[in-house]
């Protein structure tokens, strides 16, 4: 949902989604269960004006990556120039004024920017229509194009152009499984997208690692649903970019699959309809559908079929986020919001995410739309400006994730430091009115603490338990479920 043209798109993919659904006592911590890895870091997506104070709430929000957009039909001409040179940064066609700006004011902030060029212009889309080319939104662009621009922008953030700061992450296209962004999904009924996505990842890759080979690679971020003749579920379309087959212990389809597909990350983008812990269609993957994509994943590494810098192939989420209520009153109250902001961190973590981006960081504007069409998933309350912004509740969910949940013996917890950095935590429950300490934990190397603390307080499923790292507090976590409930992610 990251490229522009929100509203009309907004209301077809929430249709899309309509369719899918005691006293205490303190203890010693103990490990709750093996940490796979140990940390997730967070980024923000969207961020769209150069605005300083956008780009310092960034990087005060715990993030340390921001996603960013280059548009490739706003940087290129309008019209293919009859003479010149694609793959030159510096070539008059080009208008960089856009993008520029954004890069470095990542770079003052102290962020790490992740580049991704969508969209396509005209003349290098080949859909033809009735006889005449078609190009909305994104139809069938030319592999060797979009490898020219991709060489251009590599060149121009290399680090060693124009005084501008080098970017080390690229993303090339964005939800390339929803007719929303990418065309042709079907022709005849049959899916067509992976097929063309792979040939145009692999340009995109070469073409990047050519300027400087050490830059890495995400793969365009999967949409969450599937629903024929719109969209092709994102399991379904892995499955087929990646020459697999098999939901249950998938296996390479024998042949040559062009060679595999090249990318160093995989992505996706898995809005839930739901709590955290949600799982869709068997090839949709929400929040709670993230396990069997890694399964996908590992199995492709071992076939071949990835061919990337990194092994295992990492898992990022590059976009997620639930509209708030205020403002929008079909969103997710803000005391709900609160607690599934800090668990989806923790879901993701548990499911072998890296990386975990919030789309965005300011809620649109609503001004002559329906809610339903804007994005009221901020980490900021829009106001009249962005100095006029105010945060979120769920800001400092999303700063200081930290979850509790009750078991027979007390209650298990995890949580990731504000700084992602380690140190000792302590672990404190609410009785009598005071807040006490009823464990120390350490956080490790990046940020994450996590544990199991036997008393009998967590018993009972009442109660609220909190998190302190030096001056931070991380917002309470009540022991009582909360029931699960269809929530639209987009309100």
């Amino acid at each position: 949902m990251i490229a522009g043209g929100a509203s009309s798109r907004l209301a077809v993919l929430a249709a899309l989604f309509a369719l899918a659904w005691a006293p205490a006592a303190s203890g010693a911590v103990q490990s709750s269960h093996r940490i796979a890895h140990d940390e997730i870091a967070t980024g923000v997506s969207g961020v769209i004006y150069p605005d300083a104070v956008e780009f310092a709430r960034v990087r005060a929000s715990g993030a340390r990556f921001v996603h960013l957009i280059v548009h490739w039909g706003k940087v290129a001409p309008a019209g293919e120039p009859a003479a010149w040179q694609p793959e030159d940064p510096g070539d008059p066609g080009y208008d960089w004024s856009s993008v520029d700006p954004l890069v470095l004011g990542a770079a003052r902030a102290g962020l790490t920017p992740v580049l991704m060029i969508n969209g396509a212009p005209p003349w290098a889309q080949r859909c033809v229509v009735g006889g005449k080319p078609t190009w909305v939104p994104v139809c069938d662009p030319d592999p060797a194009m979009l490898a020219e621009f991709a060489k251009a922008a590599a060149r121009r953030y290399s680090g060693g152009f124009g005084g501008l700061p080098r970017v080390r992450y690229w993303q090339g296209l964005n939800e390339p499984n929803l007719s929303l962004f990418f065309n042709p999904q079907f022709e005849a009924g049959r899916p067509v997208s992976a097929a063309l996505y792979r040939r145009l990842a692999n340009a995109f890759y070469l073409a990047v690692k050519s300027v400087n080979r050490s830059n890495l690679v995400l793969a365009a971020g999967l949409g969450p649903i599937g629903k024929p003749p719109w969209t092709v579920g994102p399991m379904d379309f892995a499955r087929r970019l990646l020459c697999m087959r098999g939901r249950r212990n998938p296996r390479p389809i024998p042949g040559g699959c062009e060679g595999g597909v090249r990318f160093d990350i995989f992505d996706v983008h898995p809005y839930t309809t739901g709590p955290p812990y949600h799982r869709g269609r068997p090839d949709d993957v929400q929040l709670g559908d993230l396990q069997k994509l890694q399964e996908l994943l590992r199995a492709a590494d071992r076939a071949g079929r990835i061919h990337g810098r990194l092994h295992p192939t990492p898992l990022w989420v590059t976009e997620f986020s639930w509209d708030s209520r205020p403002p929008d009153p079909g969103g997710l109250p803000m005391r709900i919001l609160d607690r599934w902001t800090a668990e989806a961190l923790y879901r993701a973590w548990r499911a072998g995410v890296s990386h975990f981006f919030w789309y965005p960081l300011r809620d649109e504007d609503p001004r002559g739309m329906p809610f339903s069409q804007t994005i009221q998933g901020g980490l900021y309350f829009r106001g009249a400006t962005v100095g006029g912004d105010r945060p979120k509740p769920a800001l400092r969910a999303f700063r200081f994730p930290f979850v509790a949940f009750s078991r027979r013996d007390g209650f298990r917890f995890w949580g990731r430091t504000p700084d992602s950095g380690p140190g000792r935590v302590s672990i404190q429950i609410r009785q009598a009115g005071a807040w006490r300490v009823a464990a120390v934990a350490r956080a490790g190397a990046g940020g994450i603490f996590a544990g199991v603390v036997r008393t009998p307080y967590g018993r009972s499923r009442r109660g609220l338990v909190r998190a302190r790292s030096r001056r931070d507090v991380a917002l309470p976590f009540s022991l009582k479920p909360v029931k699960g409930f269809y929530q639209p992610p987009f309100g």
